[in-house]
């Protein structure tokens, strides 16, 4: 049974701009969980790495994005309880929201990323 479909476009420049403003660790403190903001303290230990800082997040931003879209209105996901990782996509206590699978389409053109999530429950 499909329990969400969720989809986000990020215009790149509007999260540069961001980071910009707040910092590559600002932003990072805000969305990122525990687990996600290890690996990214470990990956990127200063801020000189800008570039790749943005891209890193720019992934991470819009799936986190779909996945709230995709329980929206039932139910309010707060940044810190989605982890993205390489090989899957983690919601703190999936279980009570439903959710036995997790599905990620991920495409990019230019200055935009897309992600399509659809919610298995």
């Amino acid at each position: 049974m499909i329990l969400g479909i969720g989809v986000d476009l990020l215009h790149l420049p509007r999260l540069a701009s961001l980071v910009a403003r707040r910092g590559s660790g600002g932003l990072a403190k805000r969305i990122l969980s525990k687990n996600e903001h290890e690996m990214f303290t470990r990956k990127f230990p200063t801020s000189e790495c800008r570039d790749q800082v943005v891209q890193e997040q720019q992934l991470i931003w819009c799936i986190k994005e779909a996945i709230y879209k995709a329980l929206f209105p039932v139910q309010k996901l707060e940044w810190k309880q989605v982890t993205v990782t390489k090989l899957k996509v983690e919601v703190d206590n999936a279980k009570a929201y439903g959710i036995k699978g997790v599905h990620v389409s991920l495409s990019h053109d230019g200055d935009y990323v897309i992600a399509q999530i659809l919610l298995e429950g």
